[in-house]
């Protein structure tokens, strides 16, 4: 394979999703039990909530960045998803620990990060969503990826900043 340099406006993007990672792991890590189990408000998510919410992201979408890679156009679809909060409830996000989570948030953002670098002419390559009748409802580049994840990461980290300030 030949080793292509990625621009200067690629560079920028892969650097905003590792900071973006590595910001939301330093908040998390010297966290402690009684810490994880804090909420912004009665009803809402904790951050051990949120911790396994963003690894199970990394999880979703390191597959679909390599379809959009290696079969540019496929079609996706995320059935029988049920949404957020029954998914969080079905997979004990409220009392399971987040140690192996937080292997995995390293580990998709570094995987995710190496493949986009590895690949900077196929940034604009996608996947095709569609709905449960395969009618398409969108279309998602790697580019796109990077840019709501780390979006998504810095969505999280600003609620959990906020968490934390009010203890």
């Amino acid at each position: 394979m030949v080793s292509v340099a990625l621009t200067h406006t690629q560079q920028k993007q892969l650097d905003e999703f590792n900071t973006a990672a590595n910001r939301f792991l330093a908040f998390i890590e010297p966290l402690s039990e009684s810490d994880l189990d804090q909420r912004e408000e009665p009803g809402g998510w904790s951050i051990r909530q949120i911790v396994h919410h963003v690894s199970d992201d990394g999880d979703a979408w390191a597959f679909q960045m390599k379809r959009a890679i290696a079969t540019p156009g496929v079609p996706a679809r995320f059935e029988c998803f049920p949404g957020n909060e029954a998914w969080a409830a079905a997979l004990n996000f409220e009392g399971r620990a987040i140690g192996p989570d937080l292997v995995l948030i390293h580990a998709h953002n570094r995987a995710m990060a190496a493949l986009a670098a590895d690949f900077p002419n196929d940034w604009q390559c996608n996947v095709i969503f569609q709905d449960e009748n395969g009618k398409q409802v969108g279309s998602v580049s790697v580019s796109d990826m990077l840019t709501f994840l780390t979006e998504h990461l810095q969505e999280h980290t600003e609620t959990i900043t906020r968490i934390l300030e009010k203890k």
